[in-house]
């Protein structure tokens, strides 16, 4: 008979348990039959069945205890236990052992050990002994010993040590180690250029060390080389050769760079295509690409820039992030910031830019003091150098330009030319006596570009009040006036000053202008206080043919007056008139 009940109190279930001791019993919710093989089937969804919770003490306490008997142990070897044999046994009671190590039937707290392979503890290799080992397929040392390097006898001789198929000897007295028919540290001979070679026969870099510090590499995974302290230490990016102390030292991502010198190229970080030659040349250049610096610091400060040429001691040494640059010369460019396209040659040449652009600069101290002006041209030692911020400036020569600081569209050529105001052409200085060609100086004079074309000239009445005058000119007072700062020197500087000139006196010239109403324009007014008087002589060419004019026509009436009275007096001496041509 199978019995199966709903889940009762604790009490009645025992009491009926005992009442049916000799049927199979089913504890569950659902009311299902026992499993007919089971003396005892529980089944549930959500709880378990608690057996008997003892701890080790309380396990020896339990009296003739039959085989099979379960418990759960709290303490020690915590987990269930069965009664078997005479003896406490735990559910897990034994584990396989794997290589190399030894372990097998386990009770209470059983282990797991390594295997002993019969090396003894210890340190093997001191002064003038090398450890020797011999380890199995496992990783476990089966022998371990030491080899002298000195045998320790009367002499003391130092071992030979047998590599490969070379030998590898080591000379006290010689003071040298050399593998036989290999390189020696001190020297080789019989070389074979054919077969012969220090490097490697596989894809793989050569390192240097010096002092146990990186000193360099050849590279042929990235064809980076490098030599000295620390130079482009790391090998990154490729293609980059680096030769100098700290040289190419940051870079990460760089390619195609060239730093020789002691900290060239030294904060590159992801810049390429540079070449950098010189002590700190191109420093604290970041990202900087496709420039030239050549000598100490040049372009030293440049943290971004391309295409920039800086060749001298200091050149280009404050430029920040400025491209198209090229400063040959010590100092040339040498405070630039930010100005572009500007080409320096010579010492000091366009030294104080900061952010002019387009300015040319030829000679010594050319452009010298120009900070902000732009689309300047200086060819001479100190042409245009006391130009600040003045454009579109022209000098040739010496010393030729402005003594002002903000002309603009001003021509000089010659030594010393020094041009008065903007919008000024001067060719030579005041020492020159004759300037010509071969040629008359041609004028525009196209009427497609004329307005306002009036016949307001005035003739006779402006040239009756010229005066013509001879003098000598002071040349002295010429150049205190015009280049006070000109402190040069020739045998024929002031020579001038002996010649009689023959002209006219500017000023008279405006006031007889003013007198006769006439706006006059070969008159050059001063501009400023250091700019002089000018006449420009070949307009007085038009005010002299108004006056022939007005002259021509003034003789014209008089020779008709002179006709009408010759005709009077033959009349009234009955002289008959003369034929007519």
């Amino acid at each position: 008979m199978k019995l199966a009940f709903r889940i009762l109190p604790v009490l009645a279930i025992l009491a009926w348990a005992s009442e049916a001791s000799a049927q199979n019993v089913g504890i569950n919710e659902t009311g299902a039959n026992p499993n007919a093989s089971a003396m005892l089937d529980v089944a549930a969804n959500n709880k378990g069945i608690l057996i008997p919770r003892l701890n080790r003490a309380q396990k020896f306490l339990i009296n003739n205890p039959a085989d099979g008997l379960l418990i759960y142990q709290t303490d020690d070897t915590v987990g269930f236990w069965y009664y078997e044999k005479n003896k406490w046994v735990p559910v897990m009671r034994s584990v396989t052992a794997g290589k190399g190590l030894v372990g097998g039937y386990i009770q209470g707290n059983g282990s797991i050990d390594m295997q002993v392979t019969g090396v003894a503890p210890g340190t093997y290799g001191r002064i003038n002994e090398y450890p020797v080992f011999t380890v199995n397929d496992l990783g476990q040392l089966t022998f371990a010993g030491v080899q002298q390097i000195v045998d320790k006898d009367s002499t003391n001789e130092l071992q030979t040590i047998s590599i490969s198929n070379d030998t590898l000897y080591l000379s006290k007295n010689g003071g040298s180690a050399f593998l036989s028919g290999g390189w020696r540290t001190s020297g080789n001979d019989n070389i074979d250029d054919n077969t012969d070679f220090f490097g490697t026969t596989t894809n793989q870099a050569i390192r240097i060390k010096a002092n146990d510090g990186w000193y360099g590499e050849l590279n042929p995974k990235n064809r980076n080389v490098s030599f000295g302290d620390r130079a482009h230490i790391g090998s990154k990016g490729s293609d980059n050769i680096a030769i100098g102390r700290d040289a190419l030292y940051s870079n990460v991502s760089g390619t195609d760079n060239i730093a020789l010198g002691e900290y060239s190229l030294e904060n590159l970080r992801s810049g390429s295509y540079n070449v950098s030659l010189g002590y700190q040349s191109m420093y604290n250049t970041n990202n900087s690409m496709y420039n030239v610096a050549l000598g100490y610091r040049p372009l030293y400060t440049q943290v971004s820039g391309y295409y920039n040429v800086a060749l001298g001691f200091y050149a280009g040494y404050y430029q920040y992030s400025a491209s198209y640059n090229t400063a040959i010369g010590t100092y040339s460019l040498y405070y630039n910031y930010n100005g572009y396209m500007n080409s320096g040659l010579g010492y000091a040449s366009i030294m104080y830019n900061r952010f002019g652009l387009y300015n040319t600069g030829s000679g010594s101290y050319a452009l010298y003091t120009n900070q902000n002006g732009s689309y300047n041209t200086a060819d001479g030692s100190f042409a245009l150098r006391y130009v600040n911020g003045g454009d579109y400036n022209t000098a040739i020569g010496y010393s030729a330009g402005p003594t002002s600081a903000n002309f603009d569209n001003t021509t000089a050529v010659g030594n010393g030319a020094v041009p008065t105001a903007s919008d000024e052409i001067v060719i030579g200085n005041g020492s020159v006596t004759s300037i010509g060609g071969y040629a008359d100086w041609s004028n525009l004079s196209d009427a497609r570009f004329k307005n306002n074309v009036q016949e307001n000239v005035k003739g006779l009445d402006f040239v009756l009040k010229l005066r013509p005058v001879t003098y000598t000119l002071d040349v002295h007072k010429i150049y205190e006036h015009t280049n006070p700062y000109d402190s040069t020197d020739w045998e024929s500087k002031y020579k001038r000053e002996s010649d009689i000139q023959t002209g006219f006196i500017a000023q008279e010239v405006e006031q007889a202008a003013r007198e006769t109403g006439f706006n006059f324009s070969g008159i050059d007014v001063p501009q400023g206080e250091n700019d002089h008087y000018a006449l420009r002589y070949g307009t007085f060419v038009v005010p002299l043919v108004k006056a022939v004019q007005e002259q021509q026509a003034q003789i014209e009436e008089l020779k008709k007056q002179n006709e009408e009275l010759q005709a009077l007096v033959r009349q009234m001496m009955g002289t008959p008139q003369p034929a007519r041509d």
